[in-house]
C-alpha cells in the first residue's frame, strides 16, 4: 500500500502528518517505509537523521546512481520503521530528470518495486508543482490532503481538487483521495470555525472527522529528532493516533 501526504501548498503540516502517520502505522506491527521527497529533508531530520547522513538518498535513486535497497535506512528508535532520506539535490531534480527516459514515470519506477518489501510506503510529497510533485499522484494509491483552516488555504484546496479531477479524467493520477485532514486547528482564532464549516460542507465525506489541533510541541519534537507521537502525550499526538485509526477504516472500506 502506497500512501502520499500531498498538498502542493507549503506550511500545511505535510511533514508532521507523514512522519507521525508512519510511526503510528509502524506501531501496529506493519513494516513501514517513509520516503522523504523534500529538499529540506524535514521528515528525515524529524526522525533524527542528520543532513550529513543522507547518502544515498532518494535523489541518487531517481537519477539511477544507486539501487533502492541501498538507500533504505532502519530507524532504530521506532521498530518496523524505515526511511529513504531527502536531500538538497531534490531542489534541482527537474533539471536532472531531463536526462532520464520518461521522467514522469521515474518516481513510480523507483517506489513501486519497494511495495513488495514493505506493508506500507508513506511519501512526504514536495511542495509546489514540480515534475517530482506532479508524479506523486501517479505512483500513490491513496492521498492524504492536509490543510490549515485559513482563507488562503481554501483557495489552494479548490485549485488542487480541480487539478486532481482533471488528472483523474485524463488517467494521469492513479491515487484516490483518502481524505482531507484539517491540521493546526485553533478555535481561538475568530475565523477558524467558519472556515472549517466551509471545508466540511463543500467536501462532505471527503474530510476526516479527526482534526489535528495547533500544538507547539509539534514544532519542538523535530529539534530532538523524535516524532511528536513519541515526544509528547499532547492533544495533537492523541489526534494523530485517532487519525490513523480513521484512515485505516477508510482504506479498508474503499478496498471492499
Amino acid at each position: 500500500m502506497i500512501i502520499a501526504v500531498y498538498n502542493p501548498k507549503g506550511g500545511v503540516g505535510k511533514t508532521t502528518t507523514a512522519v507521525n502517520t508512519a510511526v503510528v502505522l509502524a506501531g501496529t506491527g506493519r513494516s513501514v517505509l517513509l520516503i522523504d521527497l523534500e529538499a529540506d529533508m524535514n521528515s528525515s531530520i524529524s526522525l533524527g537523521v542528520r543532513p550529513a547522513d543522507v547518502h544515498p538518498s532518494i535523489a541518487e535513486l531517481l537519477v539511477r546512481e544507486r539501487q533502492p535497497a541501498d538507500a533504505v535506512q532502519r530507524i532504530a528508535a521506532v521498530p518496523n520503521l524505515h526511511l529513504i532520506t531527502g536531500a538538497p539535490a531534490l531542489a534541482q531534480m527537474d533539471d536532472a530528470l531531463r536526462n532520464v527516459r520518461q521522467p514522469e514515470r521515474r518516481l513510480a519506477d523507483v517506489i513501486r518495486p519497494l511495495s513488495r518489501t514493505f506493508d506500507v510506503i508513506m511519501i512526504d510529497a514536495p511542495s509546489g508543482f514540480s515534475l517530482l510533485s506532479l508524479s506523486v499522484p501517479a505512483v500513490a494509491e491513496h492521498l492524504i490532503v492536509p490543510i490549515r483552516a485559513e482563507y488562503l488555504c481554501l483557495e489552494s484546496l479548490a485549485h488542487l481538487l480541480r487539478w486532481y479531477r482533471d488528472c483523474r479524467a485524463s488517467r494521469k493520477a492513479a491515487a484516490t483521495i483518502a481524505g482531507i485532514l484539517l491540521t493546526m486547528v485553533d478555535y481561538r482564532r475568530q475565523a477558524t470555525r467558519e472556515i472549517v464549516d466551509i471545508i466540511r460542507v463543500h467536501n462532505r465525506r471527503g474530510v476526516f472527522q479527526t482534526e489535528i489541533p495547533e500544538d507547539p510541541r509539534a514544532a519542538e519534537a523535530p529539534s530532538h529528532g523524535i516524532p511528536l507521537v513519541r515526544y509528547s502525550r499532547s492533544r495533537a499526538s492523541a489526534a494523530y493516533q485517532r487519525f490513523v485509526t480513521e484512515l485505516e477504516k477508510r482504506i479498508d472500506r474503499a478496498a471492499r
